[in-house]
């Protein structure tokens, strides 16, 4: 059984258990944290984005530059 199959028969036997009632309200409840996850998964990538973007602009990142400052320090 795919996703597809099962959705319907857990939202029927869910309103069986729960009620009309208190389903609607579990439903907006998860339709509120899936809002609210791919707001944060949205964040995410944006912030990612502009990171990349910045170390790509500048040609490397400021773990490379600390490395081969250390190694000149070292003599290496």
């Amino acid at each position: 059984m795919g996703l597809g199959t099962e959705l319907p028969l857990l939202l029927a036997l869910g309103f069986v258990v729960f009620g009309p009632k208190r389903m609607q309200t579990m439903l907006k409840h998860v339709a509120r944290a899936k809002a609210e996850l791919y707001k944060a998964s949205r964040g995410i990538k944006s912030q990612l984005a502009e990171e990349i973007n910045a170390t790509l602009q500048h040609g490397r990142n400021d773990d490379e530059t600390s490395s081969r400052a250390r190694h000149r320090e070292d003599g290496l």
